[in-house]
Formats: structure tokens, C-alpha cells, sequence
């Protein structure tokens, strides 16, 4: 306690006492039976100007002196909301402490009132008891966060859960992807194959031919008609598996957007969840420290009531104390005189006797002396005994009361040990609710840092995914490009083919028409050769006067010109039929040639899309290679890497037929990046594998 807070401690103190009696005795001889006391009063000095009382002191004490007693204090309610000031005020208020027979703390069999002590024992128990309202930590504790410890292992466990399906997911799908890449490997070869049995085919067709082996080359023809027809068939397959790639390609990418969403989600559980936390965080510790002041403030209260009380006790005990020794040396002195005096009868008694030996005559004189010193003995041994009796029945009381003080002040010391103990608890619920708040926050702190990272998986992944996309993206749509200008090319060699028949056709057609020409004009110049003759002959015949010949004969040369007439009609139909086949065979020519050119121009594109295809086949085959040896699977690499050589060595074989040059096309992608290694890789190596492409997150 501070200084000056003692030196106020006793401001206001105010010692009364009522009238003191003193008695005042002596001795007379021994024939005096009488007894005079006197009784003076005075007032008693201040607590601070009061001398102790000397044990020495002549004049003996009234036996109820100390009975009314009384520590007077004002009534004091402890405040949890006064401040330091305050109680330092109210540590300086009076105290007055003294004799006052207006407020008697004593029963009238001289025992103090076990009540005034129980009463402040009491008040001081409800003081004591209203610090112990801190609240069941662990009951706080559930109250509070409901265990934010394991809601925060619940939760990465629902995100574990969910993050462990989608990859499951994705090694199915991974694993049927497998399945279609070997599935594709193996029709390509087919086709491979095929395709060189059908050019052996071809040359052996062409050799045949030149050696003029009809035979050999309607057979090999036959052959080459089934060889194409296979090899349709295998390129449909092919199709077919890398349709079926294309799919199990859509399948991991809505693999890959579950995967996305997944975390995406978990990020946003994370990142709510560290918000909470952090919230209830501030919140708990805002909560303990106004509990911890409020618990503080009733302490306090309840410490400063508790020594004030003791204080108190101590100075009512010092002045019990003091008024106990006052009182052993008030009996002494009180009786002191009447010891003397007994002492003194006794020695006169031993006279008497002696005397009463000497004097044997006297005896009977003597005897009625000695009866009544001893009745005045027998009188003074009772006053003694009874002196000593009152004294001692007060001096019990007193020692009682100084017991049942020095008890209360005992348990006022237990209560003071409990006080610092419910401190100490405070302190300790303080800091354990800090530490619990501390806890909290780094949860907080590191639910936010897992959130992030999942964010940033999230956007690493969506910017891969996107570099793929758009490979996939532009190998379909080349593919589709491809197909479609293949099937343009297939009909245009159709119209060709189509074409050619008709120029056969037509050829044919000319070739009779010109036969025919040439049969009339031969049957003309017959007829035209024919008619002079028969004129000559009809001649002949009728100068010889043969009639009937001549007659034949001229039939004959009207039959020949009528046939020559009809000969010249039909030669001049067959002639203009003859040029409107010209004409056709002109314009099918024309078209057919036509055709041809735009066959070439379609089967560039055809080879351009072809072409950009292949590349990124190419490309795409060894991304997925690196990511199979990564990913330790040496077969599916084997595969990966004869599909790139296949595309590749198809590629070049392109390129000096069309002279194409991979700088000239400045779409093609520049990086091709593995679905495999986007959906198996963490956020470590899916930066480095963004920054080896030139790609962020954003």
C-alpha cells in the first residue's frame, strides 16, 4: 500500500470513552472494617496522543470499562466501476475508533455479539464470492468458437474429399484417354500400311500395263479396287479413334473444369472461413478483455473491502490487545493493596499466636480478636476471589474475543489467498483467451494463405487450359477444314471422272458419225460414178432396141438417185450432229479442265489444312510424351512419340510438294502444353510450367 494512502488511513479517527471510575483503597488497622472507594472521571486522550497504560498503575480498573468497546466505519458497498481515485478516497475516510456506550457491541453478560463478525464476515464472503463469476472456460470455449480447430480440419477434409474425387475422376478418364491414344496408334499404322500396299499395288498396275499384260493388269486392277475399298474403310476407322480421342479430350476437360470448380469452391470455404475466423477472433478477444475487466474491477473492490476489513480487524485487535494487557495489569494493581494487606494480617495473625502462647491468660480476649481477623481475612480472600472472578470472567471474554478476532483475521488471510488466486485465474483466463484468440488468427492467417494458393492453382490452371483449349480448338477445327475440303476434292474428281466418261462417250459418238459420213459419201461417189454408166447402158439398150432393159436399167438409175438423195439428207444431219458434238466435247473439255484446277487449288488447302494439322499433332504428341515420362508411363511415351514421327515425317513429305514453310503460318500455337501435367501438377510446377510457356495466372 502506498504511503500516502497510510498516512490518510487514520484521518478522522476519534478515541472516546465514557467517565473512567477509579476506586481508591486503603488499608486500615485491624480493627477497621469499613472500606472507602472513590471514582473519578476523566476523559481519555486521542488514539494518537495516548499513552500506554503503565503495568504499574495503582488504580484498578472497573471491571466494565472495555464493554462497550466499538470500531466504528461507515458503510462501505464496493463499486466495480470506481476508479483507483475513488478507492483511495475511500480508503481516507473516517474511521473512528473509541469507547462509545451509545453503540454497545456487547451483551450484558459482558460478551461481544458474535453477530457485528459474522455479519462482516458475510458481507465480506458475498464480496469474496462475486469475483468468482469468470465463467467455465471450457464451456467459454465451446460457446465461443465450437472448436475452430476442428472445423478447420473438418473443412480441409470436405476439401480433401472433393479434390480426391475429381482427381479419381481424372485418372479414369486419363486411363480411357490411354486406351484411345493406343486405339488411334494402331489405326494410323493400319492405315499406313494400307496405304503402302495400295501404291505397290498402283506401280505393279502401271508395270502391267507397259508390259501390256492385260491379264496380270485386270487382276492387280481387282486387287487395287478391294485395296481402296480397305483402305476407306481404315481411314473411317481412324476417323473413328480420333473422334473418339477428341471425346475422352472433352471429357477431361469437364475433368478439368470439375477440378477448377472444386477448388475454386475450396478457396471460397477457406477464404470464409478465415474471414470468420478472424472475426470471432476479434470479437472473443474483445469479449475477454471486457470480462477480464469487469472481473478485474470486482476484484479489486473486493481486495480493497477485504483490507480495509482487515485493517480495521487489526486495529480493533490491537486495541482488544491493549486493553487485555491494561486489564492483566489493572487486576494486579486492584488487589495489589489487598495482598499487602493479607500479608500483613497473616504476620499479625503469627503476632497474635505468639502472643496468645505468652499470654495464655489472655486468651479469651485474644480469641475474640482473632475471630474477627479472620472474618476480616475471610473478607478480604472473598473481595480478592471476587475481584479476580469478575476479572477473569472479562478477562476470558476478552481473550475470546481476541481469539474469534485473530480467527477472522486468519480467514481474512484465506480470503486474501483466495483473491490472488481468483487474480491469478483471471490473469490466466486472460491470457489463455489471447492465446486462444492468437490460435485463432494463425487459422485464420493460414485458412487465407490455403485459400490463395487454391486461387492461384486455380487461375495457373484455367491459363493452361486455355493454351490447350486452343490447340484442341485449332486441331479440330483443321481437322474439320480438312475433311470438309477433302470431300469437295472427292466430288470435284467425280465431276472429272464424270467428265471423262462423257468425253469417251462423246469421242465414241463421233468416231460412228464420222463412219457413217464417210459410208454416205463412199455410197454418193458409188451412186454419182454408178448413174453415167447406167445412162450409157440404158442408151445401149435402147438403140438395140431392148426395151425391157433399158426400162431396168433406168429403174435402177432412179432407185440410185433417190438412195443419193436420202444418203445426202442423212450426211447432212450426221454432219451437224458431228459438230454439236464438237461443240460438247469442247465445253467438256473446257470444264474438265476447269475442274482440274480446282481440284489443285482444294488439294493445296486440303494440304495446308493438313499440314497445320499435322503440326500440331505434331506438337500436341510430344507435350503428351514429356508429360508420359514425367509421369514414369514409358508405353504410352513410346506410343506418343510414333505418333509425332508419323505426323512429322507426313509433314515434310508435304512441304516440298507444296513448298510450305512452318514461319508462314503465324497462327499455329508456339507451345503445346499436356492435359495430363494440368490436371496432376501443383502449384509449384504448374508455375514453372506457365513460365516456360510465357503464361500467368491472371
Amino acid at each position: 500500500m502506498e504511503d500516502d494512502e497510510m498516512d490518510s488511513l487514520f484521518e478522522g479517527m476519534v478515541l472516546f470513552s465514557p467517565s473512567q471510575l477509579a476506586t481508591d483503597q486503603s488499608l486500615e488497622d485491624d480493627h477497621s472494617e469499613s472500606q472507602s472507594q472513590s471514582q473519578s472521571h476523566h476523559d481519555a486522550p486521542s488514539l494518537e496522543t495516548a499513552p500506554a497504560p503503565a503495568s504499574s498503575s495503582s488504580e484498578p480498573l472497573d471491571e466494565n470499562l472495555f464493554s462497550d468497546l466499538t470500531l466504528q466505519t461507515p458503510l462501505y458497498q464496493p463499486s466495480p466501476s470506481k476508479t483507483k481515485s475513488s478507492r483511495k478516497k475511500k480508503k481516507a475516510a473516517g474511521l473512528r475508533i473509541g469507547y462509545g456506550r451509545d453503540s454497545p457491541r456487547m451483551s450484558p453478560d459482558g460478551d461481544y455479539d458474535d453477530d457485528n463478525f459474522d455479519d462482516d464476515s458475510s458481507i465480506l464472503a458475498d464480496e469474496t464470492s462475486s469475483t468468482s463469476s469468470i465463467p467455465d472456460k471450457d464451456k467459454e470455449k465451446d460457446d465461443h468458437d465450437n472448436n475452430p480447430q476442428q472445423r478447420f480440419e473438418h473443412l480441409k477434409t470436405r476439401i480433401l474429399e472433393k479434390l480426391n474425387t475429381a482427381r479419381e475422376l481424372a485418372s479414369s478418364v486419363s486411363t480411357a484417354r490411354k486406351v484411345s491414344i493406343r486405339r488411334r496408334r494402331k489405326a494410323s499404322d493400319d492405315l499406313h500400311s494400307a496405304s503402302l500396299k495400295h501404291s505397290l499395288l498402283e506401280k505393279q498396275l502401271d508395270e502391267a500395263c507397259e508390259a501390256e499384260d492385260f491379264e496380270t493388269a485386270q487382276r492387280i486392277s481387282d486387287d487395287l479396287a478391294s485395296s481402296e475399298n480397305h483402305k476407306q474403310s481404315l481411314f473411317i476407322a481412324l476417323r473413328d479413334a480420333e473422334a473418339h480421342c477428341d471425346a475422352v479430350d472433352s471429357q477431361m476437360h469437364q475433368v478439368l473444369l470439375s477440378q477448377i470448380a472444386a477448388e475454386e469452391e475450396s478457396a471460397s470455404l477457406l477464404y470464409h472461413f478465415s474471414a470468420d475466423a478472424a472475426n470471432n477472433a476479434d470479437m472473443f478477444l474483445k469479449k475477454a478483455e471486457t470480462l477480464s475487466s469487469e472481473e478485474m474491477d470486482r476484484w479489486l473492490s473486493s481486495t480493497e473491502a477485504l483490507e480495509g476489513r482487515k485493517i480495521e480487524l487489526e486495529i480493533e485487535s490491537h486495541l482488544v490487545n491493549d486493553a487485555r494487557l491494561v486489564l492483566n495489569n489493572s487486576v494486579d494493581a486492584s488487589i495489589e493493596d489487598d495482598k499487602k494487606e493479607k500479608e500483613f494480617l497473616c504476620k499479625r495473625k503469627d503476632m497474635l499466636f505468639d502472643e496468645l502462647q505468652k499470654l495464655l491468660a489472655l486468651v479469651r480476649d485474644k480469641e475474640k480478636e482473632i475471630a474477627d481477623n479472620d472474618s476480616k481475612i475471610q473478607a478480604v480472600e472473598e473481595r480478592i476471589a471476587h475481584a479476580l472472578s469478575g476479572f477473569q470472567e472479562f478477562q476470558s471474554s476478552i481473550d475470546t474475543k481476541f481469539d474469534n478476532l485473530q480467527s477472522t483475521i486468519s480467514q481474512l488471510d484465506l480470503e486474501s489467498e483466495a483473491l490472488l488466486m481468483k487474480k491469478k485465474e483471471i490473469d490466466e483466463f486472460l491470457k489463455e483467451e489471447v492465446d486462444r484468440v492468437a490460435k485463432l488468427k494463425e487459422l485464420a492467417r493460414v485458412s487465407a494463405a490455403e485459400a490463395k494458393a487454391y486461387q492461384e492453382v486455380v487461375g495457373l490452371r484455367r491459363s493452361l487450359m486455355s493454351s490447350v483449349l486452343k490447340s484442341r480448338d485449332d486441331k479440330v477445327r483443321l481437322a474439320k477444314a480438312e475433311e470438309k475440303l477433302s470431300e469437295e476434292v472427292q466430288m470435284l474428281q467425280q465431276e472429272v471422272s464424270a467428265a471423262r466418261a462423257s468425253l469417251q462417250e462423246l469421242s465414241s459418238m463421233k468416231s460412228s458419225i464420222q463412219q457413217n459420213v464417210a459410208s454416205f459419201k463412199q455410197r454418193i461417189l458409188f451412186i454419182d460414178k454408178r448413174a453415167p454408166e447406167l445412162e450409157a447402158e440404158k442408151k445401149v439398150a435402147a438403140a438395140a432396141r431392148n426395151f425391157k432393159e433399158a426400162a431396168r436399167i433406168a429403174a435402177e438409175a432412179k432407185s440410185l438417185s433417190v438412195e443419193k438423195d436420202g444418203l445426202q439428207i442423212e450426211m447432212e444431219k450426221a454432219v451437224l450432229e458431228l459438230e454439236k458434238l464438237e461443240e460438247n466435247f469442247k465445253d467438256t473439255v473446257e470444264r474438265l479442265q476447269e475442274t482440274e484446277q480446282l481440284i489443285i487449288s482444294k488439294e493445296k488447302e486440303v494440304a495446308i489444312a493438313r499440314f497445320q494439322r499435322l503440326l500440331i499433332v505434331a506438337g500436341a504428341a510430344m507435350a503428351e510424351r514429356s508429360a508420359a515420362l514425367e509421369l514414369g508411363n514409358l508405353e504410352e511415351a513410346n506410343l506418343l512419340l510414333g505418333e509425332a514421327e508419323a505426323a512429322d515425317q507426313e509433314a515434310k513429305k508435304l512441304k516440298p510438294i507444296y513448298n510450305f514453310r512452318e514461319e508462314e503460318f503465324v497462327n499455329l500455337p508456339k507451345h503445346f502444353i499436356s492435359m495430363e501435367l494440368v490436371a496432376n501438377f501443383g502449384k509449384k510446377q504448374l508455375a514453372e510450367l506457365a513460365a516456360s510457356v510465357h503464361l500467368s495466372s491472371a
